[in-house]
């Protein structure tokens, strides 16, 4: 595959090479029209002052002025030359010596021009033109040599193509300057993506031209989007061991201890400690379903992901019925993350599904913040509790099985998207009611 650098030196070689050809054959054209045209115009002028020389006298004979006759018409192979025809009979300057060109006799008003090889093969522009003058029909023909104008345009083309190489030569260069200037800073993102892949930065920190810029962005939200769900999973599996360890450690304890005689107590206690291992095991294990086969992605269809995230949580809350209704302000899709939408909103249902008797209702509204709001008719908690609800492993009754890390998570979610959450009383439903804001266009 081609570099980006030869491609574009290539297209720009290519362009100004055509473009600098087709300039030089215009103005080539170009010239040569002018020069011709100009020639064509003084030798129309010369036609008519040998016009105003030539009469026809009464035996009917052509009788040129003296004045008619210059220098230049009488010198052999001047290279300026004039042919006077009526009827039959022709007059020539003495300058054609003893050439005799085959020339015809036009109608009045008719004129011609052509390019013609005269004298010791000299290339003739030819201009003949029809008058009519003592009622007699009189044929002018005017002839130049073009030596000396060919000359000068075969040196003007050398010079315009010698300037026109060096002008080319010259953008060349410049091209490839602004070339290698301009791919420059994706040099930089190049490198820059090396370090990152090394682990030297977190980040690209490479600034680039504006077409590219928004690539940097996203990839860096991809990065900081990654780095933040790695955190969470192993703060997850941190505490998920942690757990896991002091459970062990009590069974442990009470694998060595003595003084616990009675059977039913030992069997009791490694019950217990063997509910709280399952119940740890079971809420990672529940996050996961609630979670799906998650996938990083910038915005999440509402209407697509809620029902199958309902229908996981009704399974896992069989025992209940539960009635599930959620509004939107018609714009279902939200430009959050799938991944972190799915797990703000599986850990806040689930509080809700929890907790509820019999109803939970979710409310969305998309505008330049998208807010959330998730209310349930459980027993709700007590002002001074609401606090604490988002402390990390918080949990206002211990009766029910859970780790209280849930809000928790929210909660750092919503810090990652720069926004707020609020604990309060649900008016409607008289249980908890969770509000939150996200500010998708600013994270953290």
């Amino acid at each position: 595959m081609k570099s980006l650098r030869t491609q574009l030196s290539l297209g720009l070689t290519l362009s100004l090479v055509g473009l600098l050809t087709l300039q030089w054959a215009v103005v080539t054209f170009t010239i040569d029209h002018l020069i011709q045209s100009q020639m064509t115009a003084r030798m129309q002028q010369e036609a008519e002052g040998v016009l105003a020389g030539v009469t026809v006298n009464a035996h009917g004979q052509l009788v040129l002025a003296p004045h008619v006759m210059t220098a230049a018409y009488q010198r052999p192979f001047s290279g300026r030359y004039f042919i006077v025809m009526l009827d039959q009979s022709k007059t020539q300057s003495r300058s054609w010596w003893d050439v005799n060109l085959p020339v015809s006799a036009l109608k009045v008003g008719e004129e011609r021009v052509m390019h013609v090889t005269g004298p010791e093969s000299q290339p003739l522009l030819l201009l003949g033109h029809g008058y009519r003058k003592q009622q007699r029909t009189i044929t002018i023909y005017i002839a130049e040599s073009l030596v000396e104008l060919q000359q000068s345009l075969r040196m003007f083309h050398w010079l315009y193509g010698v300037f026109s190489l060096l002008g080319l030569l010259a953008l060349l260069a410049l091209q490839r300057w602004i070339v290698v200037n301009t791919l420059h800073p994706l040099q930089q993102i190049k490198e820059s993506l090396a370090k990152v892949a090394s682990g030297e930065l977190q980040q690209m920190n490479a600034s680039g031209p504006a077409e590219v810029m928004p690539l940097i962005h996203e990839f860096n939200r991809i990065l900081k989007s990654a780095s933040q769900k790695t955190r969470r999973s192993r703060l997850a599996i941190g505490n998920l061991a942690h757990g896991l360890k002091t459970r062990l450690a009590q069974l442990q304890l009470l694998s060595g201890d003595a003084s616990l005689e009675s059977d039913a107590q030992w069997r009791h206690m490694v019950q217990s400690c063997a509910d709280e291992i399952y119940q740890d095991v079971e809420r990672e294990l529940k996050r996961a379903r609630l979670m799906g086969d998650a996938y990083t992605s910038q915005t999440t269809d509402l209407e697509l992901v809620l029902p199958t995230l309902v229908a996981t949580l009704q399974k896992i809350y069989s025992e209940k019925t539960v009635g599930f209704a959620w509004q939107h302000d018609g714009q279902p899709r939200v430009m959050i993350d799938r991944e972190d939408m799915l797990e703000l909103l599986g850990n806040v249902l689930d509080n809700a599904f929890k907790w509820c008797r019999s109803q939970v209702q979710l409310n969305i509204s998309v505008q330049a913040e998208i807010h959330i709001i998730v209310e349930d008719d459980g027993p709700g908690s007590q002002a001074s509790e609401l606090a604490a609800l988002l402390q990390r492993g918080m949990r206002m009754d211990e009766s029910k099985p859970g780790s209280g890390l849930g809000l928790a998570i929210v909660q750092d979610i919503v810090q990652h998207y720069q926004g707020s959450i609020v604990l309060d009383h649900s008016p409607r439903l008289g249980g908890l009611r969770v509000t939150f804001t996200l500010r998708p266009g600013v994270q953290a």
